[in-house]
This record gives structure tokens, C-alpha cells and sequence, in this order.
């Protein structure tokens, strides 16, 4: 009998090692691929996707001293042209005959949660106005013409890698919202003023 329970408890002792012995080549395995999908998995820290919001009207100003007025809906930067909307009819301008497109301040905003504001209202903050110059067409889409958000990708050199990490922080609890754009069609770029609400 002595020799039965002895002969149980090696076997026993034998599956348990050999469970354990699978379980860790299990998890050795699976912190290997991890770690390996890690290393694949492309990060740039010099380039940031940054959503912001373009207010419901703006001013086109154009170069002849000229203005119309109407909604931003799109960016084409292969034809380079400026899609605005105005009483329900869509018109396009070639970026060449624009000076430049000022949002009004009064304007209703979007933020990319939903929530609406209106810029320039009484007791609410606003961060430090920035400038973006040099941004590429190609980096800027509007994401929603119908609440104004857009995105812009910008990295280096139309930013630095500290300026980025700077934009981030901001824009983990504000939005950046577009007071004014500028073209520069020869170049094929577009400089933001915007500041964060």
C-alpha cells in the first residue's frame, strides 16, 4: 500500500511539473510575440495627428480685396482649391485667388466629442494662440464639413519635437480651434493661426 501511495504522488509530482514547465513556455511564448509585435509596430514620435475645429463661418478674403463668406468643407490639395458651402449651394475657389480665410469669432464651434462652443464668449479660456507655417495641402483634411472638424498632421520641421509634445498635452483636454489659414499656392502649403479652448 506504502508503495501505491508513493507511486501517486511521483505521478502526481510529474504532472505537476510538466503542467508548470508548459505553462511557463506558454507565457515565455506569448511575452516573446508581444514584445516582437511591439518592435514591428511603427512609432513616430516626430509626427502628430491633431484634430481641430473649424467654426461654422468664415471670411474668404481674397487677393483683389474682395471677401465672400460661407463654410469651409474642404481642402482639395490636388487641385488647390478652397470648397466653401453658402445657402445650401457648394462653390470652389483656386487657392491662388485667396489671400487668406478668417473664421468669425462669434461663430458656433465643434469640438471632436461634440460639445458645441462659441468663440469669443465671456468666461471662457483660451489657451496661447499658436502659428503653424509651412504645413503641407496634402496634411490637412476635413474629417465632418457639417461640424467643422478636421485634421492636420504636423511634424517637423513645421514644428519641433518638444512643440509636439507641448500640442499633445494641450490637446488631451482642449481643442485646438482655426482662427485664420493662409496659402501659399507656389509652395503648396498653408500656415494655421488657432488657438485652444
Amino acid at each position: 500500500m506504502k508503495a501505491f501511495f508513493q507511486g501517486w504522488v511521483v505521478a502526481i509530482l510529474v504532472m505537476a511539473a510538466a503542467i508548470a514547465g508548459n505553462i511557463q513556455a506558454v507565457i515565455s511564448q506569448d511575452v516573446k510575440t508581444e514584445n516582437f509585435l511591439l518592435a514591428q509596430t511603427p512609432v513616430n514620435a516626430d509626427e502628430l495627428e491633431l484634430a481641430v475645429a473649424l467654426p461654422e463661418l468664415a471670411e474668404i478674403i481674397f487677393k483683389g480685396g474682395e471677401s465672400s463668406s460661407g463654410r469651409v468643407i474642404g481642402i482639395d490639395a490636388q487641385g488647390q482649391a478652397l470648397s466653401i458651402q453658402r445657402s445650401g449651394k457648394t462653390a470652389t475657389i483656386p487657392l491662388s485667388q485667396i489671400t487668406r480665410v478668417v473664421f468669425k469669432n462669434g461663430a458656433l464651434v465643434y469640438r471632436s466629442n461634440g460639445i458645441q462652443i462659441i468663440r469669443g464668449e465671456r468666461n471662457r479660456p483660451t489657451g496661447k494662440p499658436v502659428t503653424w507655417s509651412g504645413i503641407p495641402l496634402n496634411t490637412f483634411t476635413v474629417k465632418n464639413a457639417t461640424q467643422g472638424q478636421a485634421v492636420v498632421k504636423l511634424k517637423p520641421p513645421v514644428v519641433t519635437t518638444a512643440q509636439l509634445q507641448g500640442i499633445q498635452s494641450v490637446a488631451r483636454n482642449r481643442q485646438y480651434v482655426v482662427d485664420e489659414i493662409q496659402f501659399n499656392s507656389q509652395q503648396r502649403t498653408l500656415t494655421i493661426l488657432a488657438k485652444p479652448y
